[in-house]
């Protein structure tokens, strides 16, 4: 549904809003819409600072 420029214009034309025929879109055709992942840094810290950092009061 909704495969072709033509069928999208005549919802267009009809009044529906071009947010809403792609909500359409994606329903009809069973896409599934994947969140960004979060990615993170690897960061290497020498353990006896690390050691030292804990060990603190306050961590200072």
């Amino acid at each position: 549904m909704l495969e072709t420029p033509q069928e999208r214009v005549k919802l267009l034309k009809a009044g529906i809003d071009g947010k809403t025929i792609e909500k359409l879109y994606l329903i009809f055709n069973n896409f599934k819409i994947v969140p960004t992942p979060l990615l993170f840094e690897l960061v290497e810290i020498n353990t006896g600072e690390a050691q030292e950092f804990c060990q603190k009061p306050g961590g200072k």
